[in-house]
């Protein structure tokens, strides 16, 4: 028997706030976005070496500034043999600048690598936890979110935030750094040229805070848009046939056409939001660079700062607004970050199925062996789709339940298998003895093999269909069920197949699951009559000794049934065995003449 290697752990994850949420999401990655902000920390102290160089160079080299008695820089020109010495082999200089860049590239190579790394491992994670946690949300949650919205909230959400946390997260450390050293050198070269310099760093992160929370609302509406332009494009590739068959493809073309507009229109109004803010920085920038290099050369020409200084401070200050200008930037990819860290955080705060707990004791010989007390059920407060519903069922008892569109027999067999339940649900289910409720999840689920109204098959073979089933039916099982269900030979087939060999192949894997009780939820509703009666007398052998509950339109489906509930409108209005019913006044006579007369 194959184990499951899915993992099962059912720790319910919450996350009150975006902070929470980046804790959990950067575990088994921190240790490498550390190492790339240390780096990249590394990489800017390089950066602001060079222009110290060029600097002495420019004023005790080839200038005639007297080299100081004392400094660091004096220190080193003395050890390198003096300002004579360097000025005779200006090579030395130029070998400097040139070791300190490559050293400061080698660094930003390993900040990329570790960064790179602690990326993809982030994604990684989340694509892991997203799928887990998804794969256990009930279905009423999928019933209230749409495929292509969830699709893009794992995809392009969590590439927005990998983005932030792996680019622009790490970068702010270095930006701090840069802004800090930069005014520290530059107030060592003259203050009021530094004071100059740093009072335009509020205006630019004002205008930026300005700008937050308009840019996060504009990309939330473009998300949200993004997500209905996938489901449009989701739905269509999956129900293409009906498309196609409907003559549909202008209708749906124009459709999209449409929503993808809005969705352009979104991105061209935040663009437009945007434009105004880069532009507006890059004035701000502008204006600061042009002060202090006016500035400065008055300096320069007054003698209150010297040729190599100046040259320093204005490339420092290069420094400085480029920083500056990463946190105007920084500040608005928060707020798209912000806004994806919210849509992913909805998918992990919504409650998941409990899927694990304690084994429930359970009597086998229970009687009944299914039973429904006073049950009704509404999906999300509306119309009640079941009321009043009282079923017994024996072990290895037949059962057949039939009604019209809309009537509830499907919504009894979610109820059973625990598909639906929670505030909606009043009443009592039992099964071998136990409120259904008493059994681990996937374990109860498990005792069950159903066929739905509308089979679903996954990309493979069909055998590989029946085997998903349950993990451990062998190739023989295989062959066996499948020749039970009119597919002899067509095991190793793929899914290119009609209706009816879905619906055969569905029947086919409920046939090779080792369960308690057998749903088959309008089972043969795609098949014709001669094959309907040859599949039904194979499995008739088969299912002997399971508990079978049969959901159909036909008659001919439940007859044979040892009893047969009849449904109107949520309710049960009749039931007997097929004689019984036929003799009586009702729905059920009335559909066996409408589908046997001649």
């Amino acid at each position: 028997m194959m184990k499951n290697k899915r993992s099962e752990k059912t720790n319910v994850v919450r996350f009150p706030g975006k902070a929470s949420f980046l804790g959990f999401a950067l575990k088994g990655s921190i240790l490498f976005f550390a190492a790339s902000m240390v780096l990249s920390c590394l990489s800017a102290l390089a950066d602001l070496i060079n222009p110290r160089i060029i600097s002495c160079v420019i004023d005790y080299i080839i200038g005639t500034q007297p080299l100081p008695q004392s400094g660091t820089e004096a220190d080193i020109i003395r050890l390198l043999g003096g300002a004579e010495h360097i000025r005779a082999n200006l090579y030395i200089p130029a070998l400097a600048v040139v070791a300190v860049a490559l050293a400061g590239a080698a660094v930003r190579y390993a900040q990329n690598i570790t960064g790179s790394i602690g990326a993809e491992r982030f994604v990684k994670r989340m694509r892991n936890e997203l799928y887990s946690h998804t794969d256990r949300l009930p279905l009423s949650w999928y019933g209230g979110n749409s495929t292509g919205d969830i699709l893009q909230r794992c995809t392009s959400d969590v590439e927005t935030v990998k983005q932030f946390v792996s680019v622009q997260l790490t970068s702010f450390v270095r930006i701090i750094l840069m802004i800090t050293l930069s005014i520290i050198f530059m107030s060592g070269i003259n203050g009021h040229l530094t004071l100059l310099a740093a009072g335009f760093i509020p205006l630019i992160v004002g205008y930026s805070l300005f700008f937050h929370g308009r840019i996060g609302q504009a990309f939330m509406k473009a998300d949200v848009q993004e997500g209905i332009v996938s489901s449009i494009v989701q739905e269509n590739l999956t129900g293409i046939r009906v498309v196609r068959a409907f003559g549909k493809e202008a209708y749906e073309c124009d459709r999209f056409l449409e929503k993808n507009a809005e969705y352009t229109n979104m991105w061209v109004k935040l663009m437009r939001l945007m434009s105004v803010f880069w532009s507006l920085g890059d004035l701000i920038s502008g204006l600061q660079v042009m002060t202090v290099v006016i500035t400065g050369a008055v300096f320069c020409v007054n003698d209150l700062i010297s040729p190599g200084n100046y040259i320093a401070f204005i490339s420092y200050n290069a420094m400085l607004t480029w920083p500056v200008r990463e946190l105007g930037r920084t500040i608005a990819d928060l707020s798209r970050a912000g806004v994806s860290i919210d849509r992913i955080r909805y998918i992990f705060n919504a409650e998941p199925e409990d899927i694990n707990g304690e084994k429930a004791e359970t009597d086998e010989n229970a009687e009944p062996f299914i039973e429904f007390s006073d049950v009704s059920f509404s999906y999300s407060g509306s119309v009640p789709a079941v009321e009043n519903i009282n079923i017994v069922i024996k072990k290895g008892e037949k059962v057949g339940i039939i009604g019209g569109t809309g009537s509830g027999k499907t919504t009894v067999a979610d109820l059973l298998t625990r598909m639906y339940g929670g505030e909606g649900l009043t009443g009592t289910i039992r099964f071998a003895g136990k409120d259904i409720n008493e059994y681990p999840l996937s374990g109860y689920r498990k005792r069950f093999a159903r066929v739905l109204q509308e089979p679903f098959l996954f990309s493979g073979t069909i055998s590989d269909n029946i085997k998903a089933a349950d993990e451990g039916i062998g190739d023989g099982a295989v062959l066996s069920a499948a020749n039970d269900a009119g597919l002899s030979g067509d095991a190793e087939r793929g899914v290119t197949l009609s209706g009816g060999q879905k619906q055969r192949v569905a029947i086919a894997a409920a046939a090779a699951k080792s369960s308690d009780v057998v749903i088959l939820d309008d089972a043969f509703s795609a098949l014709d009559s001669r094959t309907e009666f040859r599949v039904k007398n194979s499995l008739k052998e088969r299912f002997k000794d399971k508990t079978v509950i049969t959901i159909a339109h036909r008659i001919s489906a439940i007859a044979s049934c040892d009893r047969i509930y009849v449904l109107d409108k949520g309710r049960i209005v009749q039931q007997g065995t097929h004689s019984e019913l036929i003799a009586q006044k009702g729905i059920y006579r009335d559909i066996y003449e409408l589908q046997t007369q001649r």
